[in-house]
């Protein structure tokens, strides 16, 4: 397929991106039915058109964000898969001119990630491995976001859990070992001001917490996979609680570095600071290779945001 990139003024030095992070020269470039994103050089008003086989993006042109190198922006050789996701993803009105995107979505990135190892499952392999190119979510839609950073001081990792997490759950089979703080999480809430260890408390309450639904620390060793899944909560009570990007991820134990976690559609998430993620609306997965025994602590409820 023919690529096009139309500019007001003779542009050089534009790059193309594939989802394995090889970027190429603009003229060397050979179009597929894959997602590629393209770099052009100075501001977005020099960009006057991309076109696919003779075919403009037309109001997709705008779909793209400024950063240190130009004007970066998203094209798929399939320009169905192009408009679909486009359609999806924006409101026409924030198309029609060029603006800051990023003030008003959240925009992912989902490369192609190989992952090596004998105790890696073909099927965890192939999800990291097939990247989905970019999505945007609306930040005004919260049920549908993927994550909410935190972006608070930071957070003591050293918590006294066992005053409050005393259910161990079995559910987590073989590489993961489980304490809750009840059996799963149904209604009522606990006010958070009867959590029992006086630092966990205080540390609830930085986080934003008025209430508490469900409390949980797990546990991975080295070299352990979480399956390819999504967490269900249709038939729990507290699940008008949980929907969006909810349950607080805070890494206890472990290198960060080490803890490859992908959502579908949206791609690795950085855990390295807490974040609060939104687990039952995306399949994930997650590999765990460091050295030392990862730990995690998971909690839902109600948060003054």
């Amino acid at each position: 397929m023919r690529l096009e990139i139309k500019t007001k003024n003779n542009i050089k030095g534009i790059k193309i991106t594939n989802l394995d992070r090889i970027t190429v020269d603009y003229e060397l470039f050979v179009l597929q039915d894959h997602w590629y994103k393209i770099t052009v050089p100075g501001l977005r008003y020099n960009l006057t058109d991309i076109l696919v086989d003779g075919e403009s993006i037309r109001h997709g042109l705008n779909a793209g964000v400024m950063s240190d190198r130009g004007y970066e922006i998203w094209i798929n050789g399939d320009l169905s898969q192009y408009f679909t996701r486009i359609a999806h993803c924006f409101a026409l009105d924030d198309l029609l001119r060029f603006k800051d995107l990023k003030k008003k979505y959240l925009i992912t990135e989902s490369w192609n990630e190989p992952i090596t190892g004998e105790f890696v499952p073909k099927s965890v392999k192939n999800f990291f491995n097939k990247g989905e190119g970019p999505n945007w979510f609306h930040k005004e839609d919260f049920s549908n976001l993927p994550y909410v950073t935190y972006d608070g001081p930071a957070m003591d990792t050293n918590l006294n859990l066992d005053e409050d997490l005393r259910f161990i759950d079995s559910k987590f089979y073989g590489q993961g070992q489980c304490k809750s703080l009840k059996h799963s999480p149904e209604l009522p809430t606990l006010p958070v001001n009867e959590i029992k260890n006086e630092k966990l408390r205080w540390t609830m309450k930085q986080f934003g917490f008025t209430d508490i639904l469900q409390m949980q620390y797990v546990e991975l060793q080295p070299n352990s996979v979480l399956p390819v899944h999504k967490d269900d909560f249709t038939y729990h009570s507290g699940r008008d609680i949980i929907k969006g990007p909810t349950q607080l991820y805070f890494v206890l134990s472990g290198n960060p570095a080490d803890i490859k976690f992908k959502f579908k559609n949206v791609g690795l998430i950085d855990v390295g600071k807490p974040i609060f993620i939104n687990n039952q609306n995306f399949v994930h997965s997650l590999i765990y290779t460091g050295k030392v025994t990862r730990g995690v602590f998971l909690a839902y409820g109600i948060r003054n945001t």
